[in-house]
């Protein structure tokens, strides 16, 4: 026995203190284990004790005597005398709460109080089915953080690739930016190359105009569409005379013996046949006949039908438009003579063009020309003609110098080269700039863009795609609707900042199909944590107004307390 009396005495004497702790406690009802030093004057009930708040000194046997003594309420955490104070319940086997003061001895079991200790005065009985429900909200907790902790691994991914990502595209712009550099100095030098062809073309343009030989050209052009406009005019003449001549031949009585009239219908049936003996039995008389009736008014022997068919044949209306419409320029340069001292095409440099690629044959071109140029200024060629090469797809300006052509085919090649590197520079620039106001603190939203989701609703089938749009589709027949497009984030409390995590849990996608007799469709929607992206649910809370509730990754903070701070609370989906 003495073994054990030691040991006996300790936990008596330990029993005896947690029970005079609890008597305190007792005493002081709705005060929390924290705040029981503040009422430890209440163990004896004697002497002052001051208000919390206020300040007044009041008997220590007012505290929870049902009698608001105090402005601050601090007198009464056990009753519900104060209406400004509040009461504490233990929870045991949950967690603890505090409800106001004037919710204590109401008749009403107040979930918050698990342990019933709210309705103290027996006029109601509140069971205590904190253990019940602090086992499911531990059930639950551990779900929620399970939840977190796998789309937390998610959300660390999206920021990887996009940490990736973004390491990439540095290096692409750093690249680029070369690029740009490297093609507006070909540009330029193009640019350089066409202004002086152009330049060199003009002063032989002008020398070849005050030519002699351009002159005639021009002059015999002028003349040509002169006769051209003449023979019009004989031809619509002799029409009417052929018509004329055709209604005598066919109306004509040989047996009138008219020799004048015969002999010019015999006449006529000749020319027309281009044959100057007859085909229709007539006798030699009749042929003599006609030809004694020809009238002859030059030395030459007139021409029949067939010649003169021949001869516009070789010469046809549009040739000879041709001939007229036609740069005299260009037919110097198509009849310029070869001879010593003058280069021409036929030489292999001339044709090694057919043997290079497409894209490379402006740049070859070029440079031929530009060597041409120095054989010119340096006398060692007095002259030089080339043909243009063509190719599919060609189309050059009629006119101009094959070395211009060539010169503003490079000049567009580089051009378009320099504005194609700008614009995958503009490009990659874009996607490395970073926006947390639409990708995240850390880019997390950004493996988002334009990743859809859906669900069938019953009567429509809701599409929602991530930073892009939103639609409403009828599961029969035709007419999607747009419910809006990304407008947004928008979190409930306008006063958080896309530095705090509550900024990226509302969205706002607007200006969608307006509705009849209203306004634009919008959507709200809510993200909750989740390890998939999944759209959750859609409902038109008010008039056009829809709101949706979407999974994501996104928002899943790590479980850690410096990446997530407690006062952060992100719904998680259960």
């Amino acid at each position: 026995m003495r073994f054990v009396r030691g040991p006996l005495l300790a936990l008596v004497w330990t029993a005896l203190s947690l029970h005079a702790i609890d008597g305190v406690n007792a005493d002081i009802r709705g005060v929390s284990p924290e705040d029981a030093h503040l009422y430890s004057v209440a163990q004896t009930g004697k002497g002052t004790w001051k208000c919390l708040q206020s300040g007044e000194e009041i008997p220590a046997s007012s505290i929870n005597d049902d009698y608001c003594d105090c402005k601050d309420g601090s007198d009464e955490p056990g009753t519900s005398a104060c209406a400004n104070s509040s009461f504490h319940c233990t929870n045991v086997g949950h967690i603890p709460s505090k409800i106001l003061s004037s919710r204590v001895n109401d008749g009403i079991c107040d979930p918050e109080c698990c342990d019933g200790s709210d309705e103290y005065d027996g006029k109601v009985h509140c069971p205590n089915v904190c253990e019940k429900i602090g086992k499911q909200y531990r059930k639950a907790k551990q779900e929620s953080e399970n939840i977190r902790r796998a789309g937390s691994k998610i959300r660390e991914k999206y920021i990887h690739d996009r940490s990736k990502a973004l390491e990439s595209l540095t290096a692409d712009v750093a690249r680029l930016e070369i690029e740009v550099e490297v093609a507006r100095e070909r540009e330029q030098r193009a640019k350089e190359a066409l202004d002086a062809a152009e330049q060199m073309d003009q002063h032989v343009i002008e020398r070849k105009k005050a030519s002699p030989l351009y002159q005639t050209l021009k002059s015999h052009q002028s003349a040509l569409k002169v006769l051209t406009n003449r023979q019009k005019s004989l031809q619509t003449e002799l029409e009417r005379l052929t018509d004329l001549l055709d209604d005598l031949a066919k109306g004509y009585n040989p047996n009138y013996q008219d020799m004048a009239v015969k002999g010019a219908v015999m006449a006529y049936r000749s020319w027309r046949r281009g044959d100057e003996e007859s085909d229709d039995g007539q006798d030699g008389e009749e042929s003599s006949a006609a030809k004694a009736n020809q009238v002859s008014i030059d030395d030459e022997e007139p021409k029949t039908l067939n010649e003169l068919k021949k001869e516009d044949a070789e010469y046809s209306s549009s040739k000879i438009e041709d001939m007229i419409e036609r740069d005299p320029l260009s037919m110097m340069d198509d009849n310029q003579y070869k001879g010593s001292g003058r280069s021409d095409e036929s030489g292999i440099l001339f044709r090694i063009h057919e043997y290079l690629p497409d894209a490379i044959v402006p740049y070859f071109e070029a440079g031929v020309d530009t060597f041409l140029d120095l054989l010119l200024k340096a006398n060692i060629i007095t002259e030089v003609k080339r043909s243009k090469t063509r190719r599919a797809g060609d189309s050059a300006s009629e006119g101009e110098a094959e070395n211009v052509l060539a010169a503003r085919s490079a000049h567009k090649t580089a051009e378009q080269a320099l504005r194609d590197a700008q614009s995958d520079l503009t490009k990659k620039q874009n996607d490395l700039s970073h926006s947390p106001e639409k990708w995240g603190q850390e880019g997390e939203f950004k493996a988002l863009e334009n990743v859809c989701v859906s669900k069938n609703m019953g009567e429509y089938i809701y599409e929602f795609c991530f930073f892009k749009n939103a639609t409403q589709k009828p599961t029969r027949g035709h007419g999607d609707v747009s419910l809006g497009r990304w407008g947004r984030f928008a979190p409930k409390d306008s006063s958080v900042q896309p530095d705090q995590p509550e900024f990226y849990l509302r969205q706002i996608y607007d200006n969608g199909q307006r509705c009849w007799n209203g306004p634009d469709r919008s959507l709200i929607v809510d993200f909750v944590c989740a390890p998939e992206n999944a759209l959750l649910d859609v409902f038109e809370g008010e008039k056009c107004i829809y709101e949706a509730k979407v999974s994501t990754p996104a928002i899943c903070l790590p479980l850690d307390a410096e990446k997530a701070p407690a006062h952060v609370h992100i719904k998680d989906e259960l």
